[in-house]
């Protein structure tokens, strides 16, 4: 496969973490829907796509998309603060193992907990302390945070 081809893959892995990310805020707004089912088939269909595309396909990529199911439907609210830190510090452990399966396939293990390292990071100081401008600047972050390093694992 040529740079160029490898360039052009790059970009449109970002353009689906952008896609990804954007659902999953629409989702914090109205119609849970759009986080929880339509945002994880399209990651998955995604993830499938390029790892035809790359030749590096395998049908265990599809676990995915019940993992993000189930991942994206935890609940992480709470109003105390230790209580705060343990639901978003669980929910982002969650949405991180979701995508195990890539990481398992390509053995990629430091990525493995990259991946881990920046989904509870971002889950529970973004979701804690936010100091984004908004709440939609919040949740896209979080949904970038958790399709950006399964995305250019594959």
């Amino acid at each position: 496969m040529t740079e160029n081809t490898l360039q052009l893959i790059s970009g449109l892995k970002i353009l689906l973490l952008a896609g990804f990310a954007m659902l999953y805020g629409m989702g914090g707004m109205s119609g849970k829907y759009k986080r929880r089912v339509i945002a994880p088939v399209v990651l998955t269909a995604g993830i499938i796509g390029f790892s035809l595309w790359t030749g590096s396909f395998t049908l265990w990529y599809l676990l995915c998309v019940p993992l993000l199911f189930g991942s994206l439907s935890l609940g992480y609210g709470a109003t105390d603060l230790k209580d705060k830190l343990i639901k978003r510090s669980r929910y982002g452990l969650a949405c991180a193992l979701a995508t195990l399966p890539i990481f398992v396939v390509q053995q990629a293990w430091s990525l493995l907990l990259l991946h881990i390292l920046i989904c509870v990071s971002v889950s529970t100081i973004a979701g804690t302390w936010n100091q984004t401008p908004s709440a939609r600047a919040e949740e896209t972050l979080i949904g970038a945070s958790i399709a950006l390093v399964p995305l250019f694992t594959i």
